[in-house]
């Protein structure tokens, strides 16, 4: 495929195209990648330099892509962390001029620390953005806040799901007891599949990236193993990561010959 990834990018780390870009690549697809900003590293090392592109910017990247045809063989758009509600919009109007599946990653916080994007982010990824996704992929902190409702488990992941808009929720990180994490995906025809992973204590910044980009790469090709897969990968590369951050060159075998997929389970709403 080739794809248009429009997302965070850091000098330091692997979060966002940093992450997505890599991956994509290491599993043949071509990417065009565009940033929504630049830091220094993941915030959460306890601070860092750099900025949010403005939108403008992106429209004018989109433009100069245009006009010289580089837009005409994309085949799925992802985005994931945006910097701002200005940002959304500017991926709104990208999604439209490409005219193709729009994979949406609304990278706006997680659990423990809740939200750690500007406050009028969220209500414009449920404007312009959501309405537009054929896919997305949040957490449960995030599902949570975009279908204003408790999601403690399975269940309640599917039915928050269901809810959503899109026609493909997969939600990752959902509590799933006996230290254990799930992914929940629905589809608009009601099927709704569950995978379940070790938890794994340490934090890894640019996990939910990873998975969006991995789930990214296999999807149209059946949606509840690309989730499977995307899971078990992303687990894989996690405890073999020392430290907060990825470590996604090392690990990168494990894109192209990924680890046996956690079983698919049916799960009730």
């Amino acid at each position: 495929m080739h794809i248009l990834s429009i997302q965070s990018s850091v000098a330091r780390g692997f979060v966002g195209n940093r992450t997505a870009v890599f991956a994509l690549q290491r599993l043949g697809h071509e990417v065009i990648c565009i940033d929504t900003v630049a830091y220094s590293n993941h915030p959460a090392h306890g601070g860092f330099r750099g900025a949010v592109h403005p939108a403008e910017s992106l429209d004018r990247i989109v433009t100069g892509l245009e006009e010289r045809g580089f837009l005409e063989d994309i085949d799925l758009v992802l985005s994931g962390y945006l910097g701002s509600a200005g940002n959304a919009a500017a991926v709104a109007r990208a999604v439209d001029r490409v005219g193709v599946p729009y994979l949406l990653d609304p990278v706006m916080g997680d659990d423990p620390k809740g939200l750690f994007v500007a406050p009028d982010l969220p209500d414009a990824i449920r404007r312009d953005l959501l309405p537009r996704a054929a896919a997305t992929t949040p957490n449960r902190f995030e599902l949570s806040l975009l279908a204003g409702r408790e999601v403690d488990g399975p269940a309640d992941a599917a039915a928050a799901a269901a809810g959503l808009g899109p026609p493909l929720v997969v939600a990752t990180s959902v509590p799933a007891g006996e230290g254990r994490i799930a992914c929940i995906g629905v589809s608009e025809e009601g099927e709704v599949q569950q995978v379940t992973t070790p938890r794994v204590a340490h934090p890894s910044y640019g996990a939910g990236d990873l998975f969006a980009a991995l789930f990214a790469a296999r999807w149209r090709d059946g949606w509840a193993d690309a989730m499977a897969l995307a899971a078990g990968t992303v687990h894989a590369v996690i405890i073999r990561s020392p430290g907060h951050d990825l470590d996604i060159v090392g690990a990168q075998a494990l894109f192209t010959t990924p680890p046996p997929p956690p079983p698919l389970k049916t799960v009730r709403a």
